[in-house]
């Protein structure tokens, strides 16, 4: 076991979350203490011995997190600085707002516990890097770090699967990119450093919920929630609207062409046979005054993923800000944290949460017309097994949802059939698997324009 140890000198940690630039991150990410490690190794000369540590470091597992909470965020003030524009001209530079949030944590130093042996080759040349990293963050965050070959318990460990919360990790190729966006010239030829994409996701959880063996479908990779800060109001018979638009925008804000996760067609335009992106709508059902308006929507990434692939996915879907819906309006997006500031539907685990019961938010759209009893349930448990959960023991199929404030499935417009084709028959459905599943649940041929998204069912048979 070794650990890379972080103290926050000034008992204040600033530093923005990808998907939300006003908002704290904490704990701090695994691929960011990776990052400093990588700057610390570019200024101190680019020394072969340590370039070889972070090689070898990034082809490890996930690090386990010793992290306290905090107390409670500061308050973010936002300011407006110049921008370099690159050409040398002072006189055309702009300013652009900036946040700095920043957290109190109860605890001053944070731990990156890795359960493995360091060579004998790149133990002193991490430990040279880590005396080296002077802030984590902003640069405003003084740091000291340190290699340990003791630390304490673990608050957060990894988890293969569908897990409570994501955090940015390295992984093998990562260092490669960052010297690359770092050497990135622009057209003609000059130094035009990218800003780094936020690399690989993985899933953490609080150490007991590690024991935990619980399946998970295709779409258990990341779950990134946007939130609706302006525009119209809208209920989930818009998901259709919503989840096209989402998709174009995304696509639009891709590197060109989008890669066949995002577009979900192969570079000779064929649809692909891989899972892609699927978007989903986050709507307020589930208790006694629902009404199913929209508050947000999600962006689902399937497992499996390249490094490359995921950051192009997520570099694309957090630049979106907005979206034309057509007639019925338009919206204002901004990322939303991960506990989704208390409301139930932006939180990430209201649809994530393992459950054994679940039951359809948008009606499940079947491949093909049931033409005698048992056809349309038989259809939703292959469905379920299509996209890599367990064939669930009982299915119930019914035009309403169980879900207080989700229309019935004869209000939402069928989706869309290939020309002279008839359209796809759809409807509510309900499913019990033998043993807890992981969300999230996404079923049917709509599932990735938002058609077919379930959320679980309590065993009192709500869904608060």
């Amino acid at each position: 076991m070794f650990a890379l140890a972080v103290r926050y000198l000034t008992g204040r940690a600033v530093a923005t979350q990808v998907t939300k630039r006003e908002a704290a991150e904490w704990p701090p990410h695994p691929g960011r203490m990776f990052m400093a490690l990588v700057a610390a190794w570019g200024l101190r000369g680019r020394n072969g011995r340590e370039k070889n540590a972070l090689a070898w470091l990034e082809t490890l597992p996930p690090p386990a997190l010793r992290a306290s909470g905090f107390g409670k965020a500061e308050e973010t003030v936002s300011f407006f600085v110049p921008v370099n524009d690159g050409k040398g001209n002072p006189d055309a530079r702009h300013k652009a707002e900036r946040h700095f949030p920043s957290v109190v944590p109860d605890e001053d130093t944070v731990y990156f516990i890795w359960y493995a042996e360091i060579p004998v080759e790149h133990r002193a040349a991490l430990a040279e890097l880590c005396r080296n990293v002077t802030y984590l963050g902003h640069s405003s965050t003084l740091v000291q770090a340190w290699l340990s070959d003791e630390a304490p318990q673990p608050t957060l460990v990894p988890i293969d699967g569908n897990a409570p919360m994501r955090l940015r990790v390295a992984k093998a190729g990562r260092l490669e990119q960052l010297i690359a966006d770092f050497e990135a010239t622009d057209a003609e030829g000059r130094p035009s450093a990218r800003r780094p994409g936020p690399g690989a996701w993985f899933g953490y959880g609080p150490p007991l919920t590690a024991a935990r063996d619980v399946p998970a479908g295709d779409f258990a990779g990341d779950f990134l929630v946007l939130r609706r800060v302006s525009g119209n109001r809208l209920g989930l018979v818009s998901t259709l609207a919503l989840t096209g638009a989402m998709r174009g925008a995304a696509m639009a804000s891709a590197a060109q062409p989008p890669c066949e996760i995002l577009s979900g067609h192969t570079a000779d335009g064929k649809p692909t046979r891989r899972a892609h992106v699927a978007y989903v709508p986050l709507a307020d059902v589930g208790h006694e005054h629902a009404d199913g308006h929209l508050l947000g929507i999600a962006a689902v990434l399937p497992l499996g993923l390249s490094q490359a692939e995921s950051d192009e996915c997520v570099r694309a879907i957090a630049q979106v800000q907005h979206l034309t819906l057509g007639r019925i309006g338009t919206w204002d997006l901004e990322g939303e944290g991960a506990d989704g500031e208390g409301r139930v539907a932006l939180n990430a685990q209201t649809w994530l949460a393992p459950s054994q019961r679940w039951a359809s938010v948008t009606p499940v759209v079947l491949d093909r017309f049931p033409k005698k009893d048992g056809d349309a349930e038989e259809s939703v448990a292959r469905a379920c097994e299509r996209v890599g959960l367990p064939r669930p023991v009982a299915v119930t199929v019914h035009p309403v949802s169980l879900h207080l404030g989700v229309p019935t499935a004869r209000e939402f417009p069928s989706l869309p059939a290939k020309e002279g084709t008839p359209s796809r028959w759809h409807a509510h459905a309900a499913i019990v698997f033998a043993d807890d599943v992981a969300g999230p649940v996404l079923l049917g041929a709509g599932r990735f324009r938002g058609y077919g998204f379930f959320r679980p069912l309590r065993s009192t048979g709500g869904s608060q």
